[in-house]
């Protein structure tokens, strides 16, 4: 398999149940789903539809009950806690809802302390950092706190916090909730491009159709199934 083609994440017939009284509840049920390298793919679909359990199996935060799953083409189902935290950290970036970002730091001070909870305090890193805040657009505020930051731009900060490890896979969690219209089609626009511009696979979930294009790779998430990928219609680009 060329680099090109490499898939970022494999999802293969996963199942997540939990006893509920005498029995089980499903809340995915043998779901299969690639994401390549350079792929932008959507999940969307009703609240309990399974989107927030499908990222943390994507993400090694839960463990399948049945299924593989494969993160570069390497089998990851029955890693070991420490093999899933290394696997996290080396090839996982993770874009959330809200940033979460620490009000006493800078926006180049919050990608440095990734970094630096890894043990690297190199110039190198800080360089790549700036890159980084260049890349989405934040180069000119990249002194400022969270407090001088739009909602938008708190969000930027988050992604290339996320890419500071240089993941392989990155795994975004509505990420337009808290935007306007606008704002939200610039984060998910910024996202395509960086998906391609990087290499890396991309998992979007997401319930706001309006942000997406119809080119985008979108499949929908029901009762922990997913039947097909398949275009879902009816949202304006």
């Amino acid at each position: 398999m060329t680099e090109d083609a490499m898939c970022a994440l494999e999802l293969d017939d996963v199942s997540v149940r939990f006893r509920d009284g005498e029995g089980w509840t499903y809340a995915l049920r043998d779901v299969s789903l690639t994401v390549s390298a350079g792929e932008f793919r959507a999940v969307t679909g009703p609240s309990g539809s399974g989107k927030s359990t499908l990222l943390a199996v994507a993400g090694l935060l839960l463990t399948p009950t049945y299924g593989t799953v494969r993160i570069g083409g390497k089998d990851v189902s029955e890693a070991s806690a420490t093999a899933r935290t290394d696997l996290r950290r080396a090839d996982i970036g993770f874009v959330f809802q809200q940033p979460h970002l620490l009000g006493s730091l800078t926006a180049l001070e919050q990608l440095q302390l990734v970094a630096r909870l890894d043990g690297d305090r190199s110039a190198a890193t800080t360089e790549h950092a700036k890159e980084l805040l260049d890349q989405v657009g934040l180069g000119h505020v990249m002194h400022k706190r969270p407090s001088a930051l739009s909602g938008g731009q708190r969000q930027r900060v988050g992604i290339a916090r996320a890419l500071m490890g240089d993941p392989k896979l990155l795994l975004v969690d509505e990420p337009t909730s808290a935007l306007d219209l606008e704002r939200g089609l610039a984060i998910v626009d910024l996202l395509r491009t960086l998906t391609t511009e990087r290499r890396l696979g991309t998992l979007l979930v997401t319930h706001d159709l309006a942000t997406l294009a119809e080119r985008d790779e979108v499949v929908r998430l029901v009762d922990g199934r997913i039947p097909e990928p398949q275009p879902v219609p009816g949202w304006s680009p």
